[in-house]
């Protein structure tokens, strides 16, 4: 058989499809093939009170940042091993509802934080408080984003309009804290109801704004007076999950989101959603996804490597991830229980201070030369673990494996005796397990399992059809392999 390039992990694909991936565990698309994925590295901060529902990283004008982690009742920032309660007053907030997350934003040097039980909050630094306004409230929202001198709510609850999930504000041009309607500030209220259901998300897309809902999305527009913003509804019934369900690949002057559905992934460049895991990943991740947890659904993305995690539940908690690489347009899975996803920029570690955050040597993260452990500034992808714990994607691979399609030919017998994998990194161990079938619809029997050695991996198999499964242990990645095979003739 002819060298076979790896294109990636398909489920929903022929599985005779030429370098087709049927199964894979802990392995992410990479720009030159397949690698194992990252495994977690604890950081120095301690763990959170309680399970975290909602982080983010804000950036201030002077391009310093603040992390933010919200639990049911409280709001945290991040030092360099400790979280702050910055919660308004150091008390506790109306717990949060049951699936919904807080929602952050950046206002110039000012920190927004939202979430629907509770009024909305604003920090320059230390503790949040309350935004006041007067005569008209501030609204309680689900959603909060900023777009050039204004600041948005979703989803939103005030005495004038009730409890209104199809609802936008935004504030007076150039004050967040004006929520009182008027053609002369800008600030302004209406409602996106062409199409059902409530705004489950919000993103800034360059000077708009995308909004989503489960089965529709619309993109806001400046307008100035009298009209403000314009919501013009964009074709199709794409909508997002949730409002961390959404992501920005894009620059300012060239946005993109990549959002996760109610029945695939799409990408959104300003003219309509373009589905991208129909003949991937689809049918898979959508036969097994929680619909009723469904507003759980996360993503996460690793601007460095060009790849976006989507996180979704089987059940109540966060356990499944497929991974997509956006350049390469192929697709990985690194399963995982998570409370929450968000990037995370550290504030840097000096040898001065590894005394201070491990014990001995054994104790310092493993994770490879050259990342961004000791790196202020640097920012990671990051998850916290069902312990609470933040944790950067940026470790040593552990154990993963990815299994191919099937080999072979439907009427000829062909005797399998190597396979050769093209490493870029070599693990630190592998082996191969065969598997092999006479017909398509039969069941696999598992053969010989083969250990790596001289750079190839030997046994011998004779069936029309044959898989081939690599487990690793420790860093790899590979862009091909060569199976080295006779046919028999015909059988």
């Amino acid at each position: 058989m002819a060298r076979t390039k790896i294109k990636g992990y398909a489920p929903d694909m022929d599985p005779t499809e030429v370098g087709v991936l049927v199964n894979c565990a802990n392995a992410v698309p990479s720009a030159k093939g397949m690698q194992g994925a990252p495994a977690p590295v604890t950081t120095p901060l301690a763990a959170l009170a309680a399970a975290c529902v909602g982080a983010a990283i804000v950036r201030k004008l002077d391009d310093t940042t603040r992390f933010f982690a919200g639990t049911s009742t409280k709001l945290y920032e991040a030092a360099t091993t400790t979280w702050t309660d910055v919660s308004r007053g150091a008390s506790t907030y109306t717990a949060i509802a049951s699936g919904a997350r807080w929602s952050f934003a950046q206002y110039g040097n000012v920190s927004l934080a939202v979430q629907k039980s509770d009024l909305l909050q604003f920090s320059t630094s230390g503790a949040f408080a309350n935004v006041v306004s007067s005569p008209q409230a501030v609204p309680k929202a689900s959603i909060v984003e900023t777009v050039g001198q204004f600041v948005f709510l979703f989803d939103t609850t005030e005495a004038t309009y009730g409890d209104s999930p199809d609802r936008w504000w935004c504030s007076a041009s150039g004050n967040y804290a004006d929520w009182n309607p008027s053609t002369t500030t800008e600030c302004a209220t209406g409602r996106l109801i062409s199409s059902p259901g409530v705004i489950r998300g919000a993103k800034r897309f360059g000077e708009q704004i995308a909004v989503y809902k489960t089965r529709g999305m619309y993109l806001g527009t400046y307008q100035g007076s009298p009209s403000i913003w314009r919501f013009d509804e964009m074709p199709g019934e794409a909508g997002a999950a949730s409002n961390d369900a959404i992501v920005n690949i894009g620059t300012g002057a060239y946005p993109k989101h990549l959002f996760m559905g109610l029945d695939d992934f799409y990408s959104f460049d300003g003219s309509r959603p373009t589905p991208i895991g129909v003949g991937w990943v689809k049918k898979s991740v959508f036969s097994e996804i929680s619909y009723a947890n469904i507003k759980l659904c996360a993503t996460l993305h690793d601007p460095v490597n060009s790849r976006v995690y989507f996180y979704y539940p089987t059940e109540s908690t966060l356990t499944k991830c497929v991974v997509y690489n956006y350049l390469t347009k192929q697709w990985g899975r690194d399963d995982r229980s998570i409370e929450c996803a968000a990037n995370y920029i550290s504030s840097g570690i000096s040898y001065g201070d590894l005394g201070t955050y491990y014990a001995t040597y054994a104790d310092l993260p493993q994770v490879p030369y050259g990342t961004s452990f000791l790196v202020a500034g640097a920012t990671a992808p990051a998850i916290f673990n069902t312990s609470h714990q933040l944790q950067t994607l940026n470790g040593t691979s552990s154990t993963s494996s990815i299994t191919t399609g099937d080999l072979g030919d439907e009427q000829n017998l062909t005797l399998v005796t190597r396979v050769r994998p093209l490493f870029l990194v070599k693990p630190t161990t592998s082996n191969v397990i065969n598997y092999y079938r006479n017909n398509l619809g039969d069941t696999l029997t598992a053969g010989q399992t083969s250990s790596f050695a001289d750079g190839k991996y030997d046994f011998i198999r004779s069936a029309r059809w044959h898989r081939i499964k690599f487990n690793f242990a420790g860093d790899w990645e590979m862009g091909s392999f060569n199976v080295y095979a006779n046919t028999e003739g015909e059988a």
